[in-house]
């Protein structure tokens, strides 16, 4: 009887203990639990780009006011479809442009006489045109592949956060996103470091109901990088 009671006070304390935190200082304490014990794969699972140091202890200094904004992923499929478009009619028109320099060309070995050297100045030309409309084409690719990384990385933060790895862009709701300022003993010296958290609170259409979410880490910085970049 005593055994089960020491087991209820001990639950107790744990949860008396988790209540009193904040929804971040559960994603931090975690997260460092599993640093200290190089728990690599709850890292991964817990921020975008797992970081590991050799630490003594963490102190959580302070958090901002939590900001929250529309929930961005549908938006970011649209545009990622525009990009895509221009990509592609872009690509259309570099085809275009060689094609006319390839009959341009194959006219050039067909003519004699003066007609020549007015061809070759529309081979000049048409060349030009060529180049110019293929680094129009190389500038879209670069762009639809920021757009396309930045959708792929979207889609990671909201399956972290929520679990839901499907039709993401169907949700509705927000992202909750929040700066924790914590102060880290580690093998060089106490150093602060900023962690940017972020949770996405979505709804889902079929029951209306808001699906379960935790903060994840997006994002640390040391403090100083960090002010340096505000």
């Amino acid at each position: 009887m005593k055994k089960v009671l020491v087991v209820i006070a001990l639950l107790f304390l744990i949860l008396v203990t988790t209540s009193c935190q904040k929804p971040e200082e559960i994603t931090l304490s975690k997260y460092f639990q599993a640093m200290k014990a190089k728990d690599r794969d709850t890292m991964a699972a817990m921020a975008a780009e797992p970081f590991a140091v050799e630490f003594k202890s963490w102190e959580l200094i302070s958090s901002e006011t939590p900001v929250s904004e529309e929930f961005g992923l549908p938006k970011m499929i649209e545009e990622l479809a525009a990009v895509k478009k221009k990509k592609d009619d872009q690509l259309l028109l570099v085809r275009d442009k060689k094609d006319a320099l390839d009959q341009l060309k194959t006219q050039l070995g067909e003519t004699r006489g003066g007609k020549k050297a007015e061809i070759q100045k529309q081979i000049a030309a048409m060349e030009l045109e060529s180049e110019t409309e293929t680094a129009n084409y190389k500038r879209d690719q670069a762009n639809y592949t920021q757009v396309k990384t930045q959708v792929e990385n979207e889609k990671k933060m909201i399956a972290l956060s929520t679990n839901i790895e499907q039709n993401q862009e169907l949700l509705a709701g927000k992202t909750v996103t929040n700066k924790s300022i914590v102060k880290i003993d580690g093998a060089g010296g106490v150093k602060e470091y900023v962690f940017t958290l972020r949770k996405y609170e979505l709804i889902n259409p079929v029951t209306n109901k808001v699906t379960s979410n935790r903060y994840i880490i997006l994002k640390i910085q040391p403090r100083e990088e960090s002010e340096a970049a505000q």
